[in-house]
């Protein structure tokens, strides 16, 4: 990054704008150079926000930083880094955490910060799974879901958390069925072998 000296404004300032890619130099959106331009949004970066403007930019880096050539698609670090078995998945679901922890300390709904973990979880356990959960990780972006929470509960703190429950009480549905269905089937199983 270069100082530019020129004007008093503009010196104070850091000049990013050759940095970022032609196509958002042409339509004038060259952002701050951490990652506007690009996707990350303004919307939890406040000048006296450092601790929103670090997660930001943090789920940025992690899930939209980079762009796949021809493609209009983005990944970010946290897709290679999982291609590391095992250490890289641990790494990226501590990244994660700390993307819960910053929520949590803004005050979210409990449950908000619950659906946090939920997705962070689904990311480290699908994650972990050779090749499919690198591919798993290129979809699901969990970070950028979870800024996207942090984004809509610090914006509208009353904003109903009725979505987020439900959430829960589908998963709940869905692992109660599950359980039931494996009772069912081992129930089956040794009826079958001891007849």
């Amino acid at each position: 990054m270069l100082l530019v000296s020129t004007g008093s404004e503009a010196a104070k300032r850091l000049h990013t704008a050759s940095l970022a890619p032609a196509r958002l130099r042409a339509a004038g959106r060259t952002g701050t150079g951490l990652g506007e331009g690009a996707g990350m949004t303004r919307a939890l970066s406040r000048p006296t926000d450092a601790a929103a403007t670090e997660v930001e930019l943090l789920a940025w880096l992690l899930d939209n930083s980079i762009p796949i050539p021809g493609t209009g698609r983005r990944i970010g670090v946290d897709a290679l880094v999982g291609l590391i078995p095992g250490a890289g998945d641990i790494v990226s679901g501590g990244l994660g955490l700390f993307v819960v922890l910053r929520g949590a300390q803004r005050g979210l709904p409990t449950i908000v910060v619950a659906r946090m973990l939920v997705n962070v979880a689904l990311d480290f356990a699908i994650g972990a799974i050779p090749f499919i959960g690198d591919l798993f990780d290129m979809w699901y972006k969990s970070n950028q879901r979870n800024v996207g929470l942090m984004r809509r509960y610090v914006a509208t703190p009353t904003a109903s958390t009725a979505g987020q429950w439900l959430f829960f009480g589908v998963i709940l549905a869905a692992l109660g069925l599950a359980a039931f269905a494996f009772v069912w089937l081992v129930w089956s199983v040794i009826g079958a072998i001891f007849r």
